[in-house]
């Protein structure tokens, strides 16, 4: 009997699975011509995201300004009521201003225009992009497909070159798939989160194995950081969606054998342990600490305004001339303390705002829609991503901003599901 329920719950999850491609396909072929060809481009957004920052650039950037063309072509402006998409012009403008009145407005206000493409790619999947449900659980497939093949190039690379000092490269030639995983792939990683933790046995074996070998691949990357994100960020779904004790025993041992494995695998990954607690800001001897103080000491003598959108890695050996105990680097690896020294207070309140306003909403949607896995968890992918207590890429960057709005966007898509 309990092996015809585990069939009989796998064909329904096949059976699923086949009408949500169905249901896709049935959306595409409702769209006029061009647009048919938007959204499929779309939707390969993920393994477009796996060939490298150029192509994936190219993809988001294209979609963010073909958005808004659409929207003045049509003299659609009505997304611009919404609260969320208010708070990221406001800071946008904080960021602006602050370019415009530093040493370097021209490369600063440069970096500022720039990162709006971000943004505003999120705002493109949200009001077109991703409105139709259909197109939004596909775009969601398309990620988890995206988090099967990385994790099989991580594999293939283990066997075929193995580690270089301890990281993983494959497929870009550089140490950030584990970036990918953390930031590009969350939506799907969190919905696997809430169904190892909601579903049946059957069901939540699956989700629960995908989950473990996921972060098992995490941690082979070498990038402690974004591993962390990845495990407080499951750790969240998994506790505010869990309804069976044997479905958290069932984590428990998935996570003991992922641990075992990556040990077996890797026998010196207790190292990256070490080094991350040696690295935690506590003390001047913290290395992470000598980069925050030079940051510091910059919004100290830049309080206001700070020293301009992207200007940090520039100006940074020319205003900590002297200091002790420091060291620049091309970002102050926190958020917060770059947002500081780069934009002032001005854009430390407007940013906070930002992040604050796109958390609340989502939150109040999932809270809302507590059976929906995919509304329910959504807004922990912003609360993850920009969590104070955490060492952070560029918040400026191009790739790390790629990974992060692509996953972002997608959360901020979910907001239908809440209207429907």
């Amino acid at each position: 009997m309990s092996n015809a329920q585990d069939l009989g719950a796998f064909a329904l999850l096949g059976q699923s699975l086949r009408l949500l491609l169905a249901d896709a396909n049935t959306a595409l072929k409702e769209l006029p011509g061009w647009q048919k060809l938007v959204h499929i481009f779309w939707l390969f957004g993920p393994f477009i995201l796996l060939i490298e920052r150029s192509p994936a650039d190219v993809w988001l950037s294209f979609l963010a300004l073909l958005f808004l063309g659409r929207s003045l072509w049509l003299g659609d402006g009505s997304w611009l009521r919404h609260l969320w998409v208010r708070a990221i012009f406001v800071f946008w403008f904080a960021c602006i201003l602050s370019s415009a009145f530093s040493l370097m407005p021209v490369h600063s206000i440069g970096e500022a225009i720039s990162w709006f493409r971000f943004p505003l790619f999120a705002m493109a999947t949200a009001f077109w992009l991703g409105r139709d449900k259909r197109l939004l659980y596909a775009m969601i497939l398309s990620i988890f497909c995206g988090m099967i093949l990385m994790s099989g190039i991580l594999v293939a690379e283990i066997f075929f070159e193995g580690f270089k000092d301890g990281r993983l490269t494959w497929p870009y030639g550089d140490a950030v798939p584990g970036n990918y995983l953390a930031k590009a792939t969350m939506p799907a990683f969190l919905i696997c989160a809430a169904f190892a933790a909601r579903n049946k046995l059957p069901i939540a074996s699956l989700a629960a194995v995908t989950l473990g070998a996921s972060l098992a691949i995490s941690m082979l990357t070498g990038e402690r950081m974004n591993l962390i994100l990845r495990i407080f960020s499951a750790g969240l779904a998994f506790s505010i969606m869990l309804l069976r004790v044997h479905n958290l025993l069932l984590m428990i041992c998935v996570t003991a054998l992922s641990i075992t494995a990556v040990l077996f695998f890797s026998p010196d990954f207790y190292r990256l342990i070490l080094q991350f607690f040696e690295r935690i800001p506590t003390s001047t001897n913290s290395d992470y600490f000598v980069v925050f103080h030079g940051a510091w000491v910059i919004f100290t003598d830049n309080a206001i305004l700070g020293v301009g959108t992207g200007n940090y890695r520039e100006l940074c050996p020319q205003l900590t001339e002297g200091l002790l105990n420091f060291r620049c680097d091309n970002h102050p690896h926190n958020y917060y303390v770059q947002l500081l020294a780069e934009t002032g207070m001005l854009g430390f309140t407007t940013g906070i705002f930002m992040v604050c306003t796109i958390i609340v909403t989502l939150f109040k949607a999932g809270r809302a829609v507590p059976q929906n896995a995919v509304v329910a968890t959504a807004y922990i992918v912003p609360f993850g991503f920009f969590f104070p207590m955490q060492s952070t890429a560029d918040f400026f960057g191009q790739w790390n901003n790629i990974f992060l709005w692509s996953a972002v966007a997608v959360s901020m898509a979910t907001l239908n599901l809440w209207a429907a």
